[in-house]
């Protein structure tokens, strides 16, 4: 009876015994866990890289750019630290900037979606890598900067005219209207391209919208296609429908940068994939974010292009299309 009672004290001592070291064990492995946390985990947070999108309104090509931006981000584990909206006013604009620089934990990049987020980036942050995109002509702002890399919102001259060399083919007269305060870097850039293409540029300057109608009237009956450049003084709301109108009429093909004027009545357009504009930014961002010595990569030209056709107009006027339907890049409407 003695002897089992030793045995069982001494069973219950290798028991305690165990047990204590087993939580001495979990406690060096914890302790250890924590050390190399909080050792390496600094780093982590160091180098954390977060982005902040600022749109200038929420209208539907921004946002597919936004999100294609965001798809493209989750992929490659870059951190969106919030998306904000400036709804068309500067005002919001002003206090939206105000917040972001208010916070102590500043974004490593932004990314500015349209004319106001980026005039408003630009001027307040000086020393964040900067990616602007849907700016339309984005030569009249003054967007250059040491910190600055943007993505065009137009198709380059060499591709409009490529696509319209497939549709009409060559030694065409193409008419423009343009401002030169407002296009004239496209327009001298265009004579060279269009002559390569063998094309002629047949070229007409105005000062403001009402000369628009005149200056069309003058060139229609010279002209086997009309150029619609993205200038604020020719493209308004009535031009546009003087030009359509007229362009009808005559059986004219229009060409231009804009979907939004092939659902009006133009012919065909080449101009950016807006959700390709997003990822094109993501891919840029993560180049930035993953050298810090490198805060500019310049402006680029769109990766990818859709080209939108406006079937009834082709028939109106009596333009075959048929050349451009087996494109990848086609979107037929309506």
């Amino acid at each position: 009876m003695k002897n089992i009672c030793i045995t069982t004290v001494i069973c219950a001592y290798l028991r305690a015994s165990l047990r204590n070291l087993w939580k001495t064990l979990v406690s060096c492995c914890i302790l250890t866990f924590l050390f190399h946390a909080s050792f390496h985990g600094f780093t982590v947070l160091a180098d954390e890289r977060t982005v902040i999108v600022i749109q200038s309104q929420p209208i539907a090509a921004y946002n597919e750019a936004i999100k294609g931006f965001e798809e493209s981000c989750k992929r490659n584990n870059v951190s969106i630290a919030g998306v904000y909206d400036l709804k068309g006013d500067i005002d919001e604009g002003k206090g939206v900037i105000k917040n972001i620089k208010d916070n102590k934990q500043k974004p490593d990049l932004i990314l500015a979606v349209g004319i106001l987020a980026t005039t408003l980036v630009k001027e307040q942050f000086t020393n964040i890598p900067i990616i602007f995109c849907m700016v339309i002509n984005h030569e009249r702002f003054n967007l250059e900067g040491s910190n600055i890399t943007g993505i065009s919102s137009e198709a380059s001259i060499r591709d409009q005219f490529g696509i319209l060399k497939e549709l009409l083919g060559t030694g065409k007269n193409v008419g423009v209207i343009y401002d030169p305060k407002e296009t004239g870097g496209i327009i001298s850039e265009a004579v060279s391209i269009a002559g390569k293409s063998n094309f002629n540029l047949v070229k007409t300057e105005v000062t403001s919208g009402d000369q628009v109608a005149s200056a069309l009237k003058n060139m229609v009956n010279k002209i086997d296609a009309l150029w619609i450049v993205p200038d604020g003084t020719v493209v308004t709301k009535e031009s546009l429908e003087i030009i359509l109108k007229m362009s009808l009429k005559h059986r004219l093909p229009v060409f231009c940068t804009s979907s939004a004027i092939v659902r009006a009545g133009a012919l065909v357009s080449i101009s950016p994939d807006y959700r390709q504009t997003g990822i094109q930014a993501a891919q840029l961002a993560r180049t930035l974010l993953n050298n810090s010595t490198v805060i500019s990569l310049g402006v680029k030209q769109p990766d990818q292009l859709k080209v939108t056709l406006n079937t009834q107009t082709a028939g109106v006027i009596r333009v075959d299309i048929s050349p451009l339907r087996s494109r990848p890049d086609v979107v037929l409407y309506p």
